[in-house]
């Protein structure tokens, strides 16, 4: 029996099979919720057509449309295929170098087939995401903003792991957490209601805050949680009941979230906190923000089975076909908890590059000469996206509160943990 993978595959062939290569290829194969699969064709319908229905509905079982529904034509709408055109699509090999394109339509997923916005630079994002919690992504983030603002730098730090919230708590004294946070936000926006009247009141400062600099932290929850969960419910609500956020998704809803934040401060660097696994949100964040994206891993086997899931839905969102900007070099690799022996940390380098190589670095036949505009990188290229910025384990910053243990946010102290890792967050944000 085939299965939903080979389903688009054999389908793709049946289509050049029946009605030829080019008119296969001007048509979109669309999967739906439910994962049936059709084709939608500009051109008018034929014999081939109804030949082409009896075949994918023997060859695909459940996983086809209802027969009569198997090939679609809107020859007579042409606004209609061009709206179809706009949705994104994957591709889907054929044979050779031939690929037809799908559109994968689903009811939550979708933001991990968004092709990466352009970089903001002017405050730089970066997201902090991690395919798995326990990574020490948090504490990171901490020691980030507190080397930061030591620095010059005033920092924002954004709590968007609304599921599992905790930099308000890890980084704000009860008296500083803001009056509302960032779910009071999505949820006036969701109402229609004046969200931007919040922002004044959303802010906290948090102890790394000094003469130099500021540290603002924008908690998930406000200093009177309230109905939470309720509010939880409305951030994940697409659109808006009002005008201003129309038809916005979650991650354009945060973009808008930042560029009020910023408007009402002047920022260097803004950290975003990600909700860990492959939920549909950290999808919209890691690829809909202009953030670069720093991507935490322990040295497991199950953390990098977990990566090339990612990956693999890495490789549909820089499909070369969507067209756009390159942005595969705004993502950096995180060994987190890293051995302290140099010997020991090659191991999750080897099976990063593995990973890049297999899924986004350009294939390059090695008996030609190398092209200067492919992006491919040697093993132990430091600059190259695969090779790790490094933590080093240890157990001090495990439980670590920074509102009242100021030894380990101090330079000395975490500089033989976290130096190489801020050296290139350093980089990351433009500071010498």
């Amino acid at each position: 029996m085939i299965g939903f993978d080979d389903a688009p595959r054999a389908f793709s062939k049946l289509l050049t099979e029946f009605l030829g290569t080019e008119a296969a290829r001007d048509g979109r194969i669309l999967r739906d919720i439910y994962g049936r699969l059709s084709f939608v064709t500009p051109r008018p319908r034929d014999a081939r057509c109804d030949a082409l229905q009896l075949a994918a509905a023997q060859m695909l079982g459940a996983y086809g449309a209802p027969t009569t529904q198997l090939v679609v034509s809107l020859s007579d709408d042409e606004h209609g295929f061009r709206d179809l055109l706009g949705e994104t699509s994957i591709s889907v090999p054929v044979a050779g170098s031939t690929e037809l394109r799908m559109i994968d339509r689903r009811l939550a997923g979708d933001d991990w087939l968004m092709r990466p916005e352009k970089l903001v630079f002017n405050p730089s994002r970066l997201i902090f995401y991690s395919v798995k919690g326990g990574v020490g992504r948090s504490t990171a983030l901490a020691i980030t903003a507190a080397d930061l603002a030591a620095r010059g730098c005033n920092v924002l730090v954004l709590d968007l792991d609304l599921e599992a919230p905790g930099l308000g708590a890890l980084l704000l004294s009860p008296e500083d957490v803001p009056k509302f946070g960032v779910t009071d936000w999505f949820a006036a926006v969701a109402a229609g209601a004046d969200a931007e009247s919040l922002i004044s009141d959303m802010t906290g400062s948090s102890p790394f805050t000094s003469a130099r600099a500021v540290v603002d932290v924008v908690p998930a929850a406000g200093r009177d949680p309230g109905a939470y969960l309720s509010k939880l419910a409305r951030a994940y609500t697409p659109g808006s009941a009002g005008e201003q956020y129309l038809g916005f998704s979650f991650p354009k809803k945060a973009d808008a979230l930042l560029a009020q934040l910023a408007s009402h401060q002047r920022y260097d660097a803004v950290l975003i906190d990600a909700r860990a696994g492959l939920h549909e949100t950290s999808g919209g964040l890691v690829l809909g923000l202009g953030a670069k994206a720093l991507l935490f891993g322990v040295d497991t086997s199950q953390t990098f089975d977990d990566f090339r899931l990612l990956f693999n839905a890495f490789t549909q969102a820089f499909d070369p076909a969507i067209g756009g900007e390159d942005l595969r070099y705004a993502f950096k690799m995180v060994h987190a908890k890293a051995p302290r022996d140099e010997k020991d940390r090659r191991l999750f380098r080897e099976r990063s590059w593995g990973i890049w190589s297999d899924h986004l670095y350009d294939d390059v036949d090695p008996a030609t000469e190398m092209s200067g505009d492919a992006f491919v990188f040697d093993l132990g290229d430091e600059d190259a996206p695969h090779y790790p910025l490094e933590i080093i384990g240890d157990e001090s910053y495990t439980r670590f509160d920074p509102r009242t243990e100021t030894y380990p946010l101090s330079a000395d102290a975490y500089g033989p943990v976290f130096g190489s890792f801020l050296a290139g967050i350093r980089v990351m944000v433009g500071l010498p």
